[in-house]
């Protein structure tokens, strides 16, 4: 799935773009720490992208209000929809494949 898939609702796209642009700041800072693997071994390993990708959410659960709010951006954290998110996410982090 590309960044610009269709969520549910404003508050589901907002989170959407917010857990992208945190998933792609903590993967280039995972890999700049650890590049001496490759990039599609971390990728193809269920266990840590699943890890991965809850770190990211929970960051910007923790964080919505004032990320929304810093960007002039509203939005509702119990309208978002998580498994939504969730599922783009997976199909986002297959971009950074090497």
């Amino acid at each position: 799935m590309s960044k610009k898939s269709i969520a549910s609702n404003k508050s589901t796209e907002l989170f959407y773009d917010l857990a992208c642009r945190s998933f792609t700041a903590s993967w280039e800072m995972f890999m700049e720490v650890n590049g001496d693997g490759d990039a599609n071994d971390y990728l193809d390993a269920p266990g840590f992208m699943n890890l991965f990708n809850i770190y990211v959410i929970d960051h910007i659960q923790n964080n919505f209000e004032r990320f929304t709010v810093q960007e002039g951006n509203s939005g509702d954290i119990n309208q978002v929809d998580f498994e939504l998110v969730a599922a783009m996410l997976a199909g986002y982090s297959e971009s950074f494949r090497k």
